[in-house]
Parts: structure tokens; C-alpha cells; sequence
């Protein structure tokens, strides 16, 4: 099973911060969840694997809400699509992902009052 990770709706004026949360989003997105040694909950659950289409799109999609929440929060699933072969056998899993508008950075002052 592949993935592959669309983003869209992202503000190309800021490119370097744009870059940083793809690279984020592509690397979680295609680690199994468990294989990361230093984090294993980091990654992708794969529990949804050989089971009915529309069961494992929305399983996939609820370990990638999940996750970007821990680990990419500027970030949010907008769609799954799955793509199949039926003769191969071959699924695509297509995850659209957008930035989140409700993302707000903390001030550096709540930064430094939470580290105290």
C-alpha cells in the first residue's frame, strides 16, 4: 500500500516555513507507526491495512488527524482519497493536507513562563 501527501491551500509567500511543515507532514505520514526508535508512537498506525475500503479510509484518516495533532499541529488532514487497482490488488492512499487556520503560535513570553 502507498501514500502519497498532497498539500494544498498553504501560503507559498512564507516557502521556507511551508517547506519545514512538508517535510514534517511527508515523514510522519509515511512511517509506521512503531518503527521510529527513538518515538515509537510516531507515525502512521497501519491497523487499517487489508480491511474493506471505506473502514480503512476512515481509519487512516483518524491515525493522521491524531498525529498531526502531536506532531505537525500547523497542519490538518482536508481529505483522504483511495485509489485502487483491481487487478494488481494495489491501493494508494491520497491524503490532502492543508494548514490549519486555528493554529496560533505562542508568544515567546508564554514560551519562557512554561519552561520555568
Amino acid at each position: 500500500m502507498a501514500s502519497i501527501v498532497k498539500f494544498v491551500g498553504f501560503d507559498y509567500l512564507s516557502a521556507g516555513l511551508v517547506a519545514e511543515i512538508k517535510r514534517n507532514v511527508t515523514a510522519l505520514i509515511e512511517t509506521p507507526e512503531g518503527t521510529c526508535p527513538g518515538d515509537r508512537g510516531y507515525g502512521i498506525a497501519q491497523d487499517f491495512v487489508g480491511l474493506p475500503v471505506d473502514v480503512a479510509k476512515n481509519l487512516a484518516a483518524l491515525s493522521v488527524i491524531e498525529k498531526l495533532g502531536i506532531y505537525e499541529p500547523r497542519a490538518q488532514l482536508r481529505e483522504v482519497v483511495i485509489e485502487g487497482d483491481p487487478g494488481s490488488g494495489n491501493i494508494t492512499n491520497i491524503f490532502l493536507i492543508g494548514p490549519d487556520e486555528e493554529y496560533e503560535e505562542a508568544d515567546e513570553e508564554d514560551q519562557e513562563s512554561e519552561e520555568e
